[in-house]
């Protein structure tokens, strides 16, 4: 009887978990601490305040401000637009170089669960 409510009281743990899923960080708090952050999934909100494309390469960032500082994100098949408000979940990666251009750390956007 007692094994079969453990394991009951961990099916619950376990669907309550996924149900929870991945919470919001703020922007400054990865800026701030990068390694802790790296290659962790996070989900910020905010606005794109810049864009960066290289067409030829196929490529394209997006910096995103959410009022508490600003990262840039390497969106997944969609295209955002200054002024845009998002919300992305993605994993966090030190060290991205496009167009010899250094971004530092940025959020690169998960492809959606299906």
């Amino acid at each position: 009887m007692k094994r079969v409510l453990a394991m009951a009281l961990v099916a619950v743990a376990v669907a309550a978990s996924a149900c929870v899923g991945t919470s919001r960080v703020k922007i400054q708090d990865i800026v701030d601490q990068p390694s802790k952050y790296n290659e962790q999934e996070v989900k910020i909100k905010g606005t794109v305040v810049q864009t960066f494309a290289v067409p030829l390469l196929g490529q394209s960032l997006v910096r995103v401000d959410d009022g508490t500082g600003t990262i840039w994100v390497k969106p997944r098949e969609r295209v955002y637009f200054k002024g845009d408000k998002i919300e992305v979940i993605g994993k966090v990666k030190i060290g991205l170089t496009i167009a010899n251009k250094n971004f530092g750390f940025i959020v690169i956007e998960r492809e959606p669960k299906r």
